[in-house]
């Protein structure tokens, strides 16, 4: 374990440093991308045709072209609990079978859900999108945390619409913010405010050019690499 740690830091992965660092910030904004749909894309879907009046300009195709036997949000609460049985047992699976029985169920049971009448192709789909997502986070741990924070938006969207919404995103964004990591910001840079660490998590620098570790970790030696490596090695031979 590395303390202290914060959100965005689980939301990094040592692929992209092994990369260049132009391929190291896509990969990082596409992970970074991945993180918020699971997160936003079925709570705001919901809402939409839940309240049509707040599509933006150009967005009517969004919403059920049918009628169905269940309501939209407990289709919701069933795919989640299916894509969680679906997962389980695809961990006690043997390997070479785990793959081709997570396609075939997912397949089979999603066809059928939606021939049935009991499912639309468009909570299928969000939630197939959603799950990708949610997989492609880099800490498995903060996967099923963010995993709890959609069905609570999801059930707040579904009782209380827009106010449902922003109240939740207000809410986690103040637990976010409250929480201590080794008594530490857990949303540093982000709050407190850090521009310059922060535009080094968005965009990932070519490793020569940090030559300072974060302010975050409070050392008393803030350097990471010096300009004159030879000048430092003579210094510590004379120092010996």
């Amino acid at each position: 374990m590395i303390l202290p740690t914060t959100f965005f830091d689980l939301c990094e992965h040592a692929e992209e440093n092994r990369q260049t660092a132009l391929m190291g910030t896509y990969l990082r904004w596409v992970r970074f991308a991945g993180i918020l749909i699971s997160l936003f894309l079925l709570p705001l879907w919901l809402l939409m045709v839940i309240d049509p009046s707040i599509k933006p300009m150009g967005f009517d195709f969004i919403g059920p072209q049918e009628s169905v036997k269940l309501p939209l949000i407990l289709q919701f609460l069933l795919i989640e609990l299916g894509v969680d049985l679906l997962r389980m047992a695809a961990v006690h699976t043997p390997t070479p079978l785990a793959s081709a029985m997570g396609l075939i169920a997912a397949i089979l049971v999603g066809d059928i859900a939606v021939k049935t009448g009991y499912f639309v192709n468009e909570v299928v789909l969000y939630m197939a999108i959603a799950a990708i997502g949610m997989f492609a986070t880099p800490s498995y741990e903060l996967g099923l945390a963010n995993r709890l924070v959609r069905l609570v938006l999801l059930i707040a969207v579904a009782i209380f619409k827009v106010p449902g919404l922003v109240v939740g995103c207000t809410l986690l964004i103040l637990a976010l913010t409250v929480h201590r990591s080794y008594n530490s910001s857990y949303l540093w840079p982000f709050i407190p405010f850090n521009a310059k660490a922060l535009g080094n998590f968005l965009f990932r620098l070519p490793l020569l050019a940090n030559k300072k570790r974060p302010s975050f970790n409070k050392t008393r030696d803030n350097t990471k690499m010096s300009d004159d490596p030879d000048g430092e090695l003579r210094k510590s031979k004379k120092h010996k």
